[in-house]
């Protein structure tokens, strides 16, 4: 059934203890114990180090709370790519997402040059189970090649080992090695000897089985615990034992034989026959990213998957994907789960799969094709806990006018622009009638009422002051938002405006305010929801540098201290509505975020002085003249023109010169406005 189950299995790499493509490091890449020489196998017992593999060919260790509580040290043993010495950083735990985060790495005096540039930048997130260290490490720099490849792994290690005796048994693997992998099942006997059947179950005399041993690796003391792997009379890689309740799981560092060569890892756990709802429920699962031409980027992509049975959704995949438990290449095979879609590349016909090892109801391993691509992609998978049930949007209907609780809203965006929230608050300071006429405009109520008492009126409560018009009286200045899984209410407009409540005086998240109802899809999984927010286009998907994120990435809350970034040219098309474009009475989603994804191309707001207003300003003149410069037919982002995002005709100079005043003026423009309150907050 799957193509990457039925590679044949072949020994790839040395024992990499010499020669002009060994590591830096002073491990050997697996070396064991020579003959005639005796090694006990000395396996961690429990504690805060864990040892193990990642999956771009390396060995090291990570230990909790070193060198103070709430950091780790993540310390690189042998690598292929050059890397070594030890990375420090803080960590914490995402409630959110069951995993925790690290922040803030730096490296060792010992560590290469290029590792200790690249240390700020580089991310890691991983859960913890029954003694199992899994998780994905990001943008780390291959110092072999020093060419500015980016690599991206995860991480698999183990802080409980286990003797010979206690790893002896069947078990279903999965081996990802650059472009190639496989699955199937191999046995381990009581005397180290091994038999590896790639895409099929394991039998004593499997067709085109590879034989070869498990010995003690010899340097027990870099290694604690580690065994080296030998198929076809060479050296695969080493190997690391986890042991829990009732199983072991393996993990195989194969480093190859240098820089350039195919490496990877293998994922090994007792093979026992698996239910159909075993995997049941939403994961993220954390695979390298690839960008538009193919290429591995060194980020993690992190997909959100939902299994209900024989059925696996994944917000990356356009369609549900069949699953057959307990089978590779339709062969049985204990342990192993695999899935096969029809999709369309460049339009034609094409089909794509995927295989999952799950090591426990906390941990899973996947092997992805990805459609049109020559790369296989390995991921490490984690359950996304459940949040509690939000019972008060369940029953929307849409086209409802539905009172929420600021906190309660989910943004569907990952940055919002800064400057539009602190001309809000600015103005605020200065004007606090304008705070409860924005509160009134967003509930589609106009404007607040002549009997606005400033004294008495809070944002916080929407009985204390009044507005000129009903709820929904004027539809088109509402917010809109989707009611999503759990019955959580996803923000599809809006941002800025509840960002500016949750900010303002006597506002908070405690705030409520009306939104109109676009649908309610509470009764899909996560994978599926946000499937078809992608199809409608109601996420934005894009960090504040116009990279990719994915929907496991979107913060939780509005606020400026939740998650949501500042993105400076969401700011900078703000500045240039009514002079270089209109907002629409049916404009699309995003539509500043279509602008700014275009702008970056015409102005460079790093050659800009954003504290400024004299350089800021003529930025903004930059931008709108640009916009109008378009054709009204032109494509500016998105498949979307100019004349869809309400490109305007011509500059507008007088709505420019408003936009330019001082804040000493009588009237003072939005843009002085914004710096000046940003330039207070840094007093």
């Amino acid at each position: 059934m799957l193509a990457l189950a039925t590679v044949a299995l072949t020994a790839c790499g040395g024992d990499g203890d010499g020669g002009a493509n060994a590591s830096p490091s002073t491990g050997n890449n697996g070396g064991g114990s020579t003959p005639g020489q005796t090694v006990t196998v000395k396996p961690l017992a429990g504690g805060t180090t864990y040892v193990g593999a990642v999956s771009f060919g390396d060995t090291l260790s990570v230990t909790l709370d070193q060198p103070a509580a709430g950091q780790l040290t993540v310390r690189f043993l042998d690598s292929r790519v050059g890397l070594a010495g030890s990375l420090v950083g803080q960590y914490g735990l995402d409630a959110a997402s069951g995993t925790y985060r690290v922040s803030g790495l730096t490296a060792s005096a010992d560590a290469p040059a290029a590792l200790a540039t690249a240390a700020s930048a580089i991310t890691f997130t991983f859960t913890i189970d029954e003694g199992v260290l899994s998780g994905a490490l990001g943008k780390v720099p291959n110092v072999r090649l020093a060419d500015g490849t980016l690599l991206q792994g995860y991480i698999s290690a183990a802080n409980r080992g286990a003797q010979l005796s206690e790893i002896a048994g069947t078990y279903a693997f999965l081996r990802q090695t650059g472009a190639s992998a496989s699955a199937g099942q191999l046995d381990i006997a009581a005397d180290g000897s091994v038999r590896v059947c790639a895409g099929q179950g394991f039998a004593a005399d499997c067709a085109g089985g590879q034989i070869g041993s498990l010995t003690a690796d010899a340097d027990q003391t870099r290694y604690p615990g580690a065994y080296t792997l030998t198929l076809a009379g060479a050296k695969v890689g080493r190997v690391f034992a986890g042991r829990q309740t009732g199983q072991v799981a393996l993990f195989v560092d194969e480093p190859g034989t240098g820089a350039g060569n195919t490496a990877g890892n293998w994922i090994v756990r007792t093979a026992q026959a698996l239910p159909a709802t075993a995997i049941d429920g939403d994961w993220v699962c954390a695979e390298p990213e690839l960008d538009a031409a193919d290429a591995l980027t060194g980020r993690t992509r992190r997909n959100i998957v939902s299994v209900s049975g024989n059925t696996l959704a994944a917000d990356n995949v356009p369609v549900d994907v069949p699953l057959t438990y307990n089978t590779v290449a339709g062969v049985k095979a204990n342990g192993l789960i695999g899935g096969t879609w029809q999709t369309t590349v460049a339009g034609q016909a094409a089909t794509a799969s995927l295989t999952l090892l799950p090591v426990s109801a906390k941990l899973a391993y996947q092997v992805r094709q990805e459609p049109g691509s020559k790369h296989l992609l390995p991921a490490v998978c984690a359950p996304l806990p459940a949040p509690a049930p939000i019972a008060t949007y369940v029953n929307a209907k849409a086209g409802d006018n539905l009172l929420v609780t600021l906190r309660d809203l989910r943004p569907t965006q990952p940055a919002i622009g800064r400057d539009q929230i602190y001309y809000k608050l600015g103005r605020y300071a200065k004007d606090p009638v304008k705070n409860f006429d924005d509160a009134c405009e967003n509930n589609g109520q106009n404007k607040s009422d002549k009997n606005l008492n400033l004294t008495t009126a809070r944002i916080d409560n929407l009985s204390s002051f009044g507005c000129t018009q009903v709820v929904g009286n004027k539809p088109q200045d509402m917010k809109t938002l989707v009611v999503g899984p759990y019955g959580e209410p996803y923000l599809t407009d809006g941002h800025h405006a509840f960002t500016t409540m949750t900010e303002a005086p006597t506002g908070g998240p405690q705030s409520k305010a009306y939104v109109k109802v676009q649908d309610n899809l509470m009764n899909l999984n996560r994978a599926t929801f946000f499937r078809t927010l992608r199809e409608r286009r109601l996420v934005w998907l894009k960090d504040p540098d116009n990279r990719p994120i994915y929907p496991a990435d979107l913060p939780r809350a509005l606020g400026l201290a939740n998650g949501l970034g500042n993105d400076p040219y969401r700011s900078l098309v703000y500045f240039t509505r009514d002079i270089g474009y209109s907002q629409l009475s049916d404009a699309t989603e995003f539509t500043e975020f279509y602008w700014g994804d275009w702008l970056r191309k015409v102005v460079d707001l790093k050659t800009v002085n954003l504290d400024d207003t004299t350089s800021y300003l003529a930025a903004v003149r930059k931008a709108a003249e640009a916009m109008v410069a378009l054709a009204p037919d032109a494509p500016v982002s998105n498949g979307k023109t100019a004349a869809q995002l309400g490109r305007l005709d011509a500059f507008v100079e007088s709505e420019f010169t408003k936009l330019s005043q001082p804040v000493t003026a009588s009237s003072p423009g939005k843009l002085p406005y914004a710096v000046d309150y940003r330039l207070g907050l840094k007093k």
